[in-house]
């Protein structure tokens, strides 16, 4: 009979496990989770209730189960934790990949990870093994080896009729297809959305996650407007339960998005709003990315004393943090840029020279295209017209090669300035005409782009 209610997967007699007196039960209520919900499909709600009321010992793999179900850790139902280091210890490292992902630790989630995989696990753990990996993966910007681990760790929370954590997989599966600038990965995005939507009760944090990365993804498809209704929408979900740190990011989001559109106030207003937020969540490496986005919008209005000032505080977080990959040579090259408007041509090469060991020990070649376009300048000033020549035709070519056509556009643009005040009336024609014929280009892939977007947005 017992058999029968623990369903399919039960094959022969299991030892059960002695489980603390009403530890099933109040797990199952602080989870808010119906008898039915922990069973899921592979248990009856009479299995749970025999086990809530001690009159059954659960297998391993139904502890497990229950454990997964309402999201606790084993140790909480055993009746002698202590005197079951078989049962424990695995929990213990997974608890362990948890906790580091919590601290965004991801190069030790990584580490660990891999270290954890050739061990001998039940299915569902070596799932969460692949799910931990995946994600740190994703913030880490590694897509391919993300995408590793995700679809594994999904499909196994599918069979297991775990939705929970099957849509918190598919949404960084959807991620990593974002990183690699995928055209699924919206539509992926958007159905991680839906059948979040759907779970009972409504996880809003998850909500608001998913909504950012789907309007990561309209930023990267320049559809403005799309990417700040969904933003919007995301704070609206992460206000509901105080998130601070998701509404700093969708903030950041918006500041962005504000500033492609050229609305600095908006922009302004948001970004101050995402700095404070970061700071009361002490996430000092989000605090200097806002820092450094505040000095690029002041730097674009003119205010180039202000925005020094919050180029500065980057650069001093960065050197706190001893940040050496993405977005340290960004700062230093926003630093040389300042100096080399304010005539401080020493500063600017000395700053050039550190942005460009930053951007090739990071891999950064958007970063090397900017130091160089600023180099360019620089050796303009000092009537070095050849290097200058040398370093805007290798700005050109890393930005054609890495397909960046807003980025090329300005590069022309900058270079047809620079020889237009250098009197070559030719060159500049060349480069204002090149400049032209990518605007029209990117101007009708933007559109194109947006109303694919939108239609699926709508769909």
């Amino acid at each position: 009979m017992l058999t029968a209610m623990l369903g399919s997967r039960y094959k022969g007699r299991r030892k059960g496990v002695a489980v603390r007196q009403g530890s099933v039960r109040q797990a199952r209520l602080e989870a808010r989770l119906s008898l039915a919900q922990v069973a899921a499909d592979q248990l009856s709600r009479t299995a749970i209730h025999l086990i809530e009321n001690d009159r059954v010992k659960p297998s391993l793999e139904t502890l497990r189960l229950i454990a997964r179900k309402t999201q606790k850790p084993i140790e909480f139902f055993l009746l002698d934790p202590d005197g079951q280091p078989d049962l424990t210890e695995p929990q213990r490292e997974l608890r362990e990949l948890e906790r580091l992902t919590l601290v965004r630790d991801f190069a030790a989630v990584v580490k660990l990870g891999l270290a954890l995989l050739p061990k001998k696990w039940s299915r569902d753990d070596a799932a969460l093994v692949h799910f931990y990996l995946g994600q740190a993966y994703c913030r880490l910007v590694k897509p391919k080896e993300a995408l590793m681990h995700l679809p594994m760790a999904r499909e196994h929370f599918e069979r297991q009729d775990d939705e929970w954590s099957a849509v918190d997989a598919l949404d960084w599966e959807a991620s990593a297809l974002g990183l690699l600038e995928d055209p699924q990965a919206v539509t992926v995005a958007n159905e991680a959305l839906e059948r979040c939507r759907k779970l009972n009760p409504r996880p809003p944090q998850l909500e608001a996650r998913i909504l950012g990365h789907i309007a990561g993804m309209f930023v990267a498809a320049q559809s403005w407007a799309l990417a700040i209704s969904h933003y919007e929408a995301a704070v609206n979900a992460a206000s509901a339960v105080k998130d601070l740190l998701q509404m700093a990011k969708m903030n950041h989001g918006l500041g962005g998005a504000y500033q492609q559109l050229h609305q600095p106030a908006k922009a302004r207003q948001h970004l101050d709003k995402a700095l404070a937020l970061y700071s009361i969540e002490s996430d000092l490496s989000a605090v200097y990315r806002v820092e450094s986005d505040l000095g690029w919008l002041l730097l674009q209005e003119g205010q180039v004393d202000s925005a020094e000032q919050h180029f500065l505080k980057a650069f001093a977080g960065t050197e706190e943090l001893s940040i050496d990959r993405r977005g340290r040579g960004y700062v230093l090259a926003n630093l040389a840029d300042v100096n080399l408007r304010k005539g401080r041509l020493d500063e600017a090469r000395r700053y050039l020279t550190e942005a460009a060991q930053a951007g090739e020990a990071s891999g950064e070649r958007v970063c090397l295209a900017e130091v160089h376009i600023l180099g360019g300048k620089l050796e303009e000033r000092l009537n070095k017209t050849q290097v200058a020549d040398h370093h805007f035709a290798a700005a050109i070519e890393i930005l054609g090669e890495v397909d960046m056509p807003n980025r090329l556009r300005d590069c022309h643009m900058a270079y047809a300035q620079v020889l237009d005040d250098r009197g070559n009336v030719s060159g500049a024609a060349r480069h204002w005409k090149l400049a032209a014929e990518i605007g029209k280009s990117a101007a009708l892939g933007v559109v194109i782009n947006r109303e694919e977007n939108e239609a699926q947005s709508a769909s």
